[in-house]
């Protein structure tokens, strides 16, 4: 067992709470950031066995606050940090021509710009000690982009590009690299995209739950690759339509028919109607 410190974002609900339990089962004292700090305290109150979680609230359109969670990471953690979980993220549905220039920043602020920033620093306090692991939860829109998430699906292929250079980098040193992308999860995200105009692509095929994100993030922990898929069956289809992107217009209707009926399904397991 370890109390080497373990850095969750997004750490109060969905992904984020599900994988900080696996991070305090492995016993990494758990170092858990929200953007306020009333979210923060409340993502370490749901771990009272976990030994003295510590709290961080962190506003990441905020390049002052972004800053000074850098420097904690390169100063106070920086002798013993052991994996960083770079996980917060936001979804504002809708059409780019619909969509302000402060909603399409605020989604690359939080998903990219800050992300970068922060596995930077990681990356600079791990290779100094030659061990450790950067993982971010990317997600299959970072690789087939969604028609009514564009910034959202622009963050996540920009994350994608980053952490494979960012993991060729870092080749030799002892520090790991890993990108998490799962299709759609059941995560209060899901549930506002769904029941928001969301795109009907994100949930055309099986939800997975929290905890099965969690599982793969101990896998990608076991076999540091770069990327991980969940189902896999999608990263297949998803990267096949990638390489021929002409193919997707013509899909996207019986795509969307196929979406519109699993929303229903998601949204009645939830005893929601629209």
């Amino acid at each position: 067992m370890s109390e080497s410190p373990a850095l969750i974002t997004g750490a109060a609900g969905g992904i984020g709470e599900a994988v900080a339990r696996r991070f305090a089962a492995q016993g990494h004292r758990l170092v858990l950031m929200e953007r306020t700090q009333a979210l923060a305290d409340q993502a370490a109150a749901q771990h009272p066995g976990a030994a003295q979680p510590i709290a961080v609230g962190c506003d990441l359109t905020d390049r002052v606050a972004v800053d000074e969670l850098c420097s904690r990471i390169e100063g106070e953690w920086a002798d013993r940090l052991e994996v960083v979980f770079l996980n917060a993220g936001v979804i504002l549905p809708g059409d780019v021509v619909g969509s302000s220039a402060d909603q399409l920043r605020l989604q690359l602020d939080v998903m990219l710009g800050s992300v970068m920033v922060t596995a930077g620093s990681a990356a600079r306090a791990m290779v100094t000690r030659g061990r450790g692991h950067v993982i971010a939860t990317v997600s299959m829109g970072g690789i087939l982009a969604l028609p009514g998430s564009a910034a959202y699906s622009a963050a996540k292929a920009g994350l994608r590009a980053y952490l494979a250079a960012l993991s060729a980098e870092l080749k030799g040193t002892g520090v790991a690299v890993s990108g998490i992308y799962p299709s759609a999860v059941d995560t209060p995200m899901l549930l506002h995209e769904a029941t928001h105009d969301g795109s009907l692509l994100s949930v055309c095929g099986k939800v997975s739950s929290a905890d099965d994100v969690a599982d793969v993030v101990e896998r990608a922990q076991r076999r540091r690759k770069v990327e991980h898929y969940l189902p896999y069956s999608d990263a297949i289809l998803c990267r096949l339509l990638e390489s021929f992107p002409w193919l997707v217009p013509p899909i996207l209707k019986p795509a969307e028919a196929i979406g519109r009926r699993g929303r229903a399904k998601y949204l009645a397991r939830k005893g929601i109607t629209l």
